[in-house]
């Protein structure tokens, strides 16, 4: 039996507007009478807060792919990991030196989180169009974080083995001290996340099932890309949603429909209220 669903936004539960569907939420707050419903999301608590609003959860939710666990309408932290400056230092100058391109999320509770030295142009504009008002533009990213104790993360945009090689680089003098999150991959050019140690969805979902006394196997988890991999193979209920690429949906119990199609109510239906679909 179901009793704890978590579901990812992007590409998940947000169609391609960035939109919940009527389904969705309708199936979503029927499915409140039988489990627990959160969010586990690559996102900000800014970034996703909208979201929550709409569907009303006021539970923990997992952000920025498990570094903070908060409540979101308190604003209480349940969980959080940093990323000490030293290794955020080390993976910028990593970066430079192989024109990655770069992007420092200086802290979890900020609206305008998003430090760059120039405009991105790549496969991953649409990620950029989409936050421009969370991005401020710095003369040297190492500067600006150089004073700090500790940031949210950095992201590493860049052709594959070249994202790959830095990774490494960066466990052989730092280890043990980050967490690499595989979020996106578009042809040759991954959207790479660098948080701190023991990070992740599925580190998070330990927190979690710390919260409601369960375990994995009482956990439905719907998502669709490579920062969902390891989540799925935790949880008794895996669903990848259509759109997600073949590696993950190999990995996944079950496929459902599209973002586009209100896939996450239709697997809600099936392992949850016990609709046949």
């Amino acid at each position: 039996m179901v009793k704890l669903i978590c579901i990812d936004l992007d590409g998940t539960l947000l169609n391609d507007k960035k939109q919940i569907s009527d389904q969705d939420k309708q199936v979503i707050s029927l499915a409140r009478q039988a489990a627990h419903i959160t969010i586990f999301t690559g996102r900000s608590y800014f970034s996703a807060l909208p979201y929550l609003e709409e569907l009303g959860i006021d539970i923990p939710v997992v952000f920025q792919n498990g570094a903070l666990i908060a409540t979101p309408f308190e604003r209480r932290v349940i969980h959080q990991i940093s990323l000490n400056t030293k290794v955020a230092l080390e993976a910028l100058k990593h970066a430079r030196r192989r024109g990655i391109y770069t992007v420092v999320y200086e802290s979890f509770f900020s609206p305008q989180d998003m430090l760059v030295e120039k405009e991105y142009r790549g496969a991953f504009e649409y990620y950029f169009s989409y936050n421009m008002h969370r991005v401020r533009t710095v003369s040297d990213l190492a500067q600006a974080v150089r004073d700090r104790d500790s940031i949210a993360e950095i992201a590493l945009i860049g052709k594959s083995r070249a994202v790959e090689t830095l990774v490494q680089e960066l466990e052989m003098c730092c280890p043990k001290a980050f967490t690499a999150v595989k979020n996106q991959k578009k042809d040759e050019t991954v959207f790479t996340e660098i948080f701190g140690p023991n990070t992740g969805k599925e580190k998070a979902l330990d927190v979690m099932l710390n919260i409601y006394g369960i375990d994995p196997f009482q956990v439905m988890f719907v998502g669709d890309n490579y920062n969902d991999s390891e989540i799925m193979r935790k949880v008794g209920y895996s669903v990848a949603m259509d759109n997600a690429p073949e590696d993950i949906k190999k990995i996944a119990r079950f496929t459902t429909a599209s973002n586009n199609d209100s896939g996450v109510s239709l697997a809600i239906k099936k392992f949850v209220l016990g609709e046949d679909i």
